[in-house]
């Protein structure tokens, strides 16, 4: 079938259980009653008859401009809801059990705390996989009530038959709510362990990603910064590979295998290996705009400088003066820095290769700092929170790894000619990386931001109306990389578009910034391939969309301009006085 018309991708995997999908068939309402039943009708002198309702389960496939959600059985979207979420969901109950003396130990945790969250998940669990109405946030935070309006302005509120990104970002946050409820859990990461192993799993391929960027760090002519640029971004991409939420929690390799002990594992092998698997590759433009973009805002900071006056001496004729000013936020229209962000999504060896495209931006003078938005609570087993980014930074710092792998002989070696020198791989370069990362984060060239909205179940083109100050302050960035699938899926607003639509179209107005969508596919939602890419694929591999071996790179030039705000600055609202504020 066409893909202009509807999207036929096969039935779930085979993994999927038969008593799963009769679990979803069984779904039951609040009321323990049959939801795809009416009740018995009683017929006068006759039996108690069942009068059969339509279910709101279709045997379909997503149809093209509808929202992905967990009503078309032969979806990702249903499958993620019936397999995956409630196997990382089981996950998280067997590691509590498995690993109750170190989490007690770790966190101050009491045996009952421990049993009240493993409840907490189990109830969880069994409320997805039977479709329940979601249920409201216990918590008293202003974050909860927002989710709380938010679940009660859904038209839709059962985890099938809502749009997928809401049900897997409700099941998250519901998942932090249950350490929330228990003071001693407030900072418990119950995806740490599986994080923790996978960044262990990949210290090799950062090693050898380490040793070939220290040599595009010292400033170079045009062409060869913007090689540089363009593999890095690719480095980026086929780092997205590396997902716990789409392995269900389990460890993957980098190239989709057991690593192989004779060999090494060389990311910039796997960018040539992959080449046919890149599907739209605008790497090209995104770095030709992205670096002339930085040149202008360069320029425009400069010629716009104004000397702020230097703040009066105190009343009392000491020399303690008030603090220095800056140009109000509010009111600002050219940025006060040149600024590239990333909008992160896995930790570990993803997160890594984001620190060294800025490293590499930072080091060539392209920008000036670098933003990382991470996510504030522990999200989707693997995405980046502050206290991953450290945690990755300073297991750099303290890398030890060696490893020499001998080279076979020409085939055409000249007898009596000495053998080839055998590939050796260290961390030497990795530690020395890692302490020019911290120092970064120290004297605030890395910066690390955290805002509520990318944990909210929210598509980007509603950033505006839900975060409007979080949208302001992406304008200020010379371009915006998004990573990763729930990211991309966000960006083009959790619908199934037809796969020839092109990016801009795709993003329906959401333009803060110049926006970069780097990833692998891993949901069955596309855009701007060429006309058959999709059909041709889908021959060869029915599964294509669901894998992570095929990856996109977009880049959309257009911005909205950066006016004044239309709301007063976050910091000091109404009580803002003019042109400049305190630091």
């Amino acid at each position: 079938m066409s893909k202009t018309s509807v999207k036929s991708p096969p039935s779930p995997p085979s993994k999927v259980s038969s008593k799963s999908a009769s679990i979803v068939s069984q779904t039951k309402n609040d009321s323990d009653e049959d939801e795809f039943k009416t009740k018995p009708d009683f017929i006068y002198g006759g039996p108690f008859i069942p009068v059969e309702k339509p279910s709101p389960l279709l045997g379909t496939s997503t149809p093209i401009n509808m929202p992905l959600q967990g009503t078309f059985k032969k979806s990702f979207a249903y499958y993620s809801l019936i397999e995956r979420l409630p196997v990382i969901l089981t996950k998280v109950i067997d590691y509590c059990s498995r690993e109750a003396a170190s989490i007690k130990s770790s966190c101050g945790a009491s045996d009952q705390d421990l049993r009240a969250f493993i409840h907490y998940v189990s109830k969880l669990k069994n409320d997805l996989v039977t479709n329940k109405k979601y249920d409201l946030l216990q918590v008293d935070t202003p974050e909860a009530k927002k989710w709380n309006e938010w679940i009660q302005a859904a038209p839709n509120q059962y985890y099938f038959t809502n749009t997928w990104v809401f049900s897997e970002c409700y099941v998250y946050r519901r998942l932090r709510e249950g350490c929330e409820l228990n003071k001693t859990l407030a900072n418990f990461d119950p995806f740490q362990e599986q994080k923790s192993q996978a960044f262990l799993g990949t210290v090799e391929p950062m090693c050898v990603v380490a040793d070939k960027l220290v040599t595009m760090l010292p400033e170079s002519e045009k062409d060869k910064r913007k090689a540089d640029f363009i593999t890095l971004i690719k480095i980026c991409l086929w780092a997205n590979k590396c997902d716990l939420s789409l392995s269900v929690g389990n460890q993957v390799t980098l190239n989709g295998n057991e690593t192989v002990n004779s060999a090494i594992m060389d990311p910039f092998q796997m960018i040539t290996d992959l080449k046919d698997k890149l599907l739209v590759d605008d790497t090209a433009k995104a770095a030709d705009q992205i670096m002339t973009k930085a040149e202008n805002m360069a320029k425009a900071i400069e010629g716009a400088s104004v000397s702020i006056e230097a703040p009066p001496p105190a009343a009392d004729g000491s020399e303690e003066q008030e603090s220095p000013k800056v140009p109000c936020p509010a009111k600002m229209t050219i940025p006060q820095y040149v600024m590239f962000d990333i909008v992160c999504d896995n930790a570990g060896y993803e997160l890594y290769a984001d620190l060294c495209l800025a490293h590499f931006l930072i080091s060539q003078k392209i920008v000036q700092k670098v933003r990382f938005h991470v996510k504030k609570i522990p999200w989707f087993v693997s995405d980046v929170t502050p206290k991953d980014f450290r945690y990755v930074i300073e297991q750099c710092r303290k890398a030890n790894f060696s490893k020499t792998v001998p080279q076979a002989p020409k085939p055409d070696a000249v007898e009596g000619e000495s053998p080839p020198q055998p590939v050796v791989v260290t961390a030497d370069n990795l530690r020395r990386i890692g302490d020019q990362w911290a120092q970064f984060l120290e004297d605030g060239t890395f910066i690390v931001m955290c805002d509520d909205f990318w944990t909210s179940p929210h598509i980007f083109k509603d950033m505006k109306k839900y975060d409007y100050n979080l949208y302001r302050k992406l304008q200020f960035a010379v371009a915006v990389m998004f990573k990763g699938d729930l990211n991309y899926r966000k960006l083009l607003g959790e619908r199934n578009c037809s796969s020839v639509l092109g990016f801009e179209a795709a993003l329906q107005g959401f333009i803060p910034a110049p926006i970069l969508a780097v990833r692998t596919v891993k949901a069955e939602i596309i855009c701007g391939l060429p006309k058959g890419k999709w059909d041709q694929i889908t021959k060869i591999d029915p599964d294509w969309m669901r894998t992570g071996d095929y990856g996109v790179i977009h880049f959309c030039a257009k911005a909205e301009p950066l006016k004044a705000a239309e709301r007063p600055c976050p910091d000091y609202g109404d009580q803002c006085k003019g042109v400049v504020c305190p630091t």
